[in-house]
């Protein structure tokens, strides 16, 4: 029964049934790539740093760059389906883009190679995601639950891809190469989902938003909700940066429990997937601002245990709260930026968002390898120092959300 109440879940997104569809298998698509990430990228900080000689500097590098190409991917592909309407061809060229990143990696010689994979990778992502976001700000009639739905599915992946890593790596060793040579596979899969089961075509137009011509000038128009939203947003981003920086915290106080940080990231994975749902329900019936107050001060608990972390339990919970946080917070943001931007710049709306967010996670990730080397000023391992910088800029988030509650209402 409980079972049957869960996919019921599925259906309450949308009552037209070709709109049903397609949330569906994107969803599933999303699934089979979370879990090629994880596979890909769940030890590629063990790998640079134990296999090819690099450091945590070059990782944070490596992660604040392929980040802001992903995000500069999501910009250009959210203006450009505003302003030729088009989705699905964008869509397929990230699909096609994602498997090839993974034999890239699964040959790379040196951090140079690692380099050009994750970018491919990260950018087949930006070029994915923007027609993502747009189809289910168009087909969802409930919003916050799609979306958050589409992150449950992804973080399901992630959670299945860790335990089949952390199975390859207690059976056969540390062998990363083919781990990433079997994330193929799912990568293929979503792209065979692509190609023979979801039905666009069969899905009525916007006949009102194809009316709408693209101009630039319309940016002006989005409401101020929106763009006091994207302000605590980039300040929530600089303390969502890499989460290899926890797993380079792990291997710093707990070195011979290399072998298990799959896991443990698989406690991220379970706590995200466990509120994602619950949270998605809610989002469209309470103040959203409360909502992300709360999974910012979750973050900053996560930061805490990152700063003084020296066993394993402490480690644990540093997982634990990143992930209530991500489950909380990341349907909520898809739907809040959905129900305030105009219908016919959806696609826009979602491109600014991710434009400036990539801009700040690229500084946040390299200020937080920056900050790995300045821990010591406060007596602390180097890396306690990204916490520290995260903690700072989540409280700034928070006393902004603050003031921005107690200025005005935020419509529903």
């Amino acid at each position: 029964m409980k079972i049957k109440k869960f996919l019921s879940l599925f259906f309450s997104v949308s009552d037209d049934k070709g709109s049903h569809n397609v949330v569906i298998w994107i969803c599933w698509m999303h699934f089979f790539w979370g879990m090629a990430s994880s596979m890909g990228f769940s030890l590629l900080p063990v790998f640079i740093v134990d296999k090819l000689g690099g450091n945590s500097r070059s990782f944070g590098l490596l992660e604040g760059s392929v980040i802001l190409l992903s995000f500069t991917a999501k910009l250009f592909s959210g203006i450009i389906m505003d302003m030729f309407k088009k989705k699905l061809p964008i869509f397929k060229a990230g699909s096609i883009l994602t498997i090839f990143s993974k034999v890239f990696l699964t040959s790379a010689p040196n951090v140079l190679f690692v380099f050009i994979a994750k970018s491919i990778d990260r950018f087949a992502k930006g070029l994915r995601q923007g027609p993502s976001d747009a189809i289910l700000a168009e087909l969802a009639a409930k919003k916050g639950l799609a979306y958050s739905l589409r992150h449950m599915m992804n973080l399901s992946g992630f959670f299945v891809g860790s335990i089949i890593t952390s199975a390859i790596v207690y059976l056969l060793g540390q062998n990363f190469r083919l781990i990433f040579a079997i994330a193929i596979i799912p990568s293929s899969i979503a792209l065979y989902i692509f190609q023979y089961k979801i039905k666009y075509d069969d899905v009525p137009p916007n006949e009102e938003n194809e009316k709408q011509k693209w101009n630039i000038r319309d940016i002006t128009k989005m409401p101020k909700e929106y763009w006091s939203f994207t302000i605590v947003i980039v300040l929530l981003m600089f303390n969502r940066f890499s989460e290899g920086f926890i797993t380079l915290r792990a291997k710093e106080v707990l070195p011979e429990y290399v072998g298990s940080f799959p896991i443990f990231m698989s406690f991220y994975e379970i706590c995200a997937i466990l509120v994602s749902i619950p949270i998605g329900k809610i989002s469209d019936k309470f103040d959203k601002r409360k909502m992300l107050l709360c999974g910012i001060c979750i973050i900053m608990l996560a930061d805490i245990f990152g700063m003084f972390a020296n066993n394993l339990l402490t480690i644990i919970l540093i997982y634990i709260f990143a992930g209530i946080h991500i489950g909380a917070t990341q349907g909520l943001i898809g739907s809040m930026i959905a129900k305030t931007a105009q219908k016919h710049l959806i696609g826009t709306a979602f491109a600014i968002y991710y434009g400036i967010d990539g801009i700040t996670l690229f500084l946040a990730n390299n200020l937080a390898g920056i900050s790995s080397s300045l821990a010591k000023v406060v007596g602390l391992q180097d890396s306690a120092g990204p916490f520290i910088f995260g903690f700072i800029s989540s409280s700034l988030a928070v006393l902004y959300i603050l003031k921005w509650i107690k200025r005005k209402t935020l419509s529903a």
